[in-house]
């Protein structure tokens, strides 16, 4: 029994765990939308610039050139956030199966315990009742 009861402490801290490297990839991932946005709000203001300034006309070329680049970077650092993410799912939902496996184990042998005592209840009664007939014969 003690044995269930610390695979149990482990298979909820395993859980635990992984909840928490769930939430660091939320996380992660709602820091990359913002820098995906700030970047294109960038981008824009550098098109701005450009349309004003002849000499800003002539450098947005190769800078449209590394925008793009960078995009594509965030967005596949996107791609691999969203790819942990439900890697993490999947292994949090195999947790939880572990650990209800762990509970329900603990529940049977609960019940075993019960119904042993009430086993040893009623044959304790039983003898009682012996005993009790056995002295009322006499």
């Amino acid at each position: 029994m003690k044995s269930l009861i610390t695979l149990l402490k482990l298979a909820r801290r395993d859980l635990d765990v992984l909840r928490r490297a769930l939430a660091d990839q939320i996380a992660k991932r709602a820091a990359l939308e913002e820098r995906i946005k700030t970047h294109e709000q960038t981008v824009l203001a550098e098109q701005q610039a450009a349309l004003r300034d002849y000499d800003s006309h002539r450098a947005y070329g190769g800078y449209a050139a590394l925008a793009v680049s960078g995009k594509r970077a965030l967005e596949a650092e996107l791609v691999a956030v969203d790819a942990e993410a439900e890697r993490l799912r999947v292994l949090i939902s195999e947790a939880h199966v572990e650990m209800r496996k762990f509970e329900r184990l603990l529940e049977l042998e609960a019940e075993r315990a019960r119904k042993a005592e009430e086993k040893r209840d009623a044959a304790d009664l039983d003898e009682i009742a012996t005993l009790q007939a056995g002295r009322r014969q006499r």
